[in-house]
């Protein structure tokens, strides 16, 4: 019988960066125990007829021991991960990396650890997000009057996206291909990659690059699988998870580059918001979040 085993899931097809990260991090400790632990990976949860979000319970109840996913479907749980999701706020993606790897990081991952069946174990990077559409380029704020976007399962994305005057619906990325080829959508946003993992490129040919937030990839487990391993298999795993951090970081960083030349080449229009016009959405975006904003400890605030 083998002395550890971990069964992970994801909601990405095997070449997305998420999935080579689990990759690598199975080989890490596969390296380390060998025959001593018994790994399981499954990419996409929809393979198991599920959507991606029961992703979220599936690890929270004990069926699956671990995942990574989007932070802000935790915010409804854990008002404190709202933090990363105001809109137009994100400066770099290094100072971001520095936050989370240091007292806000921690901060977060006590907060999720006290208020859930979650420990989290790791911040992941999920990309920076932008605006694709089927009927336009976003050149002015009175452009979103007349879109209806997807947006995740997010009070603060809502309040944020409706006071810019976007109409906002929340669909699954099982179903979002769907709802743009059915028109029920015109307007998403997401991470470059997303858009040709979802097969989005073919229908939306207009992409505004907004950097609008940065996707926190938040590494979930179970708490009660967690806190069942030997404090030695803890630490290797924390380690191993380190070493697969940098990995996946430098990855989603590449993983731009190669997405934009991709999306080029397919003949998409794609500009770059206007300064102007991405602080005037930043400043509506502020005002819509301000109870949230408000709520946040003073020295979290400072520190952003």
């Amino acid at each position: 019988m083998k002395r550890h085993s971990i069964y992970w899931a994801g909601y990405h097809p095997e070449k997305s960066v998420q999935a080579q990260s689990i990759h690598f991090l199975r080989n890490e400790l596969e390296a380390l125990y060998g025959g001593d632990i018994d790994f399981k990976f499954v990419s996409d949860v929809g393979d198991l007829g599920h959507k991606a979000v029961d992703l979220l319970t599936l690890v929270e109840e004990g069926q699956i021991d671990c995942c990574y996913f989007f932070s802000s479907y935790l915010t409804e749980k854990v008002n404190e991960l709202n933090i990363f999701e105001i809109p137009f706020q994100i400066s770099s993606r290094k100072i971001i990396y520095n936050l989370l790897d240091g007292e806000i990081g921690e901060y977060l991952s006590n907060k999720v650890e006290l208020k859930t069946g979650y420990k989290v174990i790791g911040w992941w990077d999920n990309g920076i997000r932008h605006l694709s559409s089927s009927k336009k380029l976003i050149k002015s704020i009175d452009d979103c009057n007349d879109l209806t976007i997807r947006i995740a399962k997010n009070a603060m994305h809502k309040m944020a996206f409706e006071a810019l005057g976007f109409n906002t619906k929340f669909v699954d990325v099982k179903n979002l291909k769907n709802a743009i080829i059915q028109n029920d959508i015109d307007t998403q946003e997401n991470p470059l990659t997303n858009i040709i993992n979802y097969g989005i490129e073919d229908y939306h040919k207009y992409i505004t690059l907004s950097s609008h937030l940065y996707g926190n990839s938040i590494l979930l487990c179970n708490k009660k699988k967690y806190y069942s391993w030997d404090r030695s298999f803890q630490n290797k795993l924390d380690e191993s998870i380190k070493k697969a951090t940098k990995y996946q970081r430098q990855l989603a960083i590449d993983e731009d580059a190669k997405c934009m030349e991709y999306l080029r080449v397919k003949g998409a229009e794609i500009i770059k918001l206007n300064e102007k016009l991405r602080h005037e959405m930043k400043l509506k975006c502020l005002e819509a979040g301000d109870d949230i904003i408000k709520r946040f400890p003073d020295h979290i605030r400072k520190l952003l």
